[in-house]
């Protein structure tokens, strides 16, 4: 992936992310904890998280000469 590609999907996949973790809140206030309905939302974001952490990695990877500073803000 080009830089570009990585940036692009980095906002992606943490609008993603965020959008999961507010529907799992939403979820839980409406039929509470106990269903296990939200939580159910939370492993599908903690799924991203990985896939997040995984893309991270492979940037450094193709773009050694990235700053870390720089890169860290491509996925997080």
């Amino acid at each position: 992936m080009t830089l570009d590609e990585h940036r692009k999907m980095g906002r992606i996949l943490q609008d993603i992310r965020n959008k999961l973790i507010a529907a799992s809140v939403e979820v839980d206030q409406e039929y509470g904890k106990t269903k296990g309905l939200g939580m159910k939302l939370e492993r599908a974001a903690k799924r991203i998280d990985r896939v997040r952490s995984q893309l991270d990695d492979r940037l450094f990877k193709e773009y050694p000469e990235l700053e870390t500073e720089d890169g860290c803000r491509y996925y997080y």
